[in-house]
């Protein structure tokens, strides 16, 4: 694996990991690991913030940004509707529209797609607040929301993926400490899976295992490539 495969790796498991509640799985203790090693590992890439600031990631930041102020203005205008039903559940979405945690606009890109995800778990686990989005008429808002966030996601691992690959010693031992870091939190995850019979314990680990899934046929494809590169270079020179 790359450094920017293992980064890839932990930053999608930390992604994965804001998804759940943190304080009733009890996963602060290893969710911090994991993102203490990932920003080391980042730093040792030097991967700066400001070269992940292309003009192309910023354009679809800039996109979430107007998706997220759209569909929060017309919760509060909604609000104010005359209309008792539309009223209510404008209500109903309020206290989380307004809530500190969602001024993202002002917010770093990892701060923001965290604060996103939560705030999409939130709403999807809630079959009161679905509905609630249906009734002030902000379906298309919130699904335009949702493909914002998806490419600015995918924007930004295309980013990491064309990062220059910087091997160095501090780099090599920043990758095994993400990788230590993961393999406690499986552990983590299977002992507390035992003793609290939480399913959410088992999803977790899921999602990592395909993220894992992925990253190595991603790296299966690379080799094939670079095999086959080879051959067509070795063959060139025997003609």
């Amino acid at each position: 694996m790359h450094l920017a495969d293992y980064l890839l790796l932990g930053s999608k498991t930390s992604n994965i990991l804001g998804k759940y509640d943190e304080t009733e799985l009890q996963l602060i203790k290893p969710k911090t690991k994991v993102n203490v090693t990932v920003n080391n590992l980042e730093d040792n890439m030097k991967i700066s913030q400001s070269s992940m600031r292309t003009s192309e990631l910023a354009a679809k930041d800039h996109r979430r940004d107007d998706g997220w102020k759209c569909f929060m203005y017309l919760v509060i205008s909604q609000s104010y509707k005359e209309d008792d039903e539309i009223r209510t559940n404008a209500e109903k979405l309020l206290s989380i529209v307004r809530s500190p945690e969602m001024r993202i606009y002002d917010m770093g890109y990892q701060d923001q797609t965290a604060n996103m995800i939560n705030f999409f778990n939130k709403i999807d686990s809630s079959e009161e607040l679905k509905a609630a989005i249906t009734a002030i008429g902000a379906d298309n808002h919130y699904a335009f929301l949702k493909t914002s966030q998806q490419d600015f996601i995918d924007k930004e691992e295309e980013k990491i993926k064309e990062e220059a690959e910087k091997p160095n010693a501090e780099g090599v031992k920043a990758a095994k400490e993400v990788r230590k870091a993961i393999e406690a939190l499986d552990r983590f995850l299977m002992v507390m899976k035992e003793m609290t019979d939480k399913t959410e314990y088992d999803d977790i680990a899921a999602e990592i295992n395909e993220v894992i899934k992925d990253i190595n046929s991603r790296i299966a494809a690379r080799i094939t490539r670079q095999e086959n590169s080879k051959e067509e270079e070795e063959a060139s020179m025997q003609e």
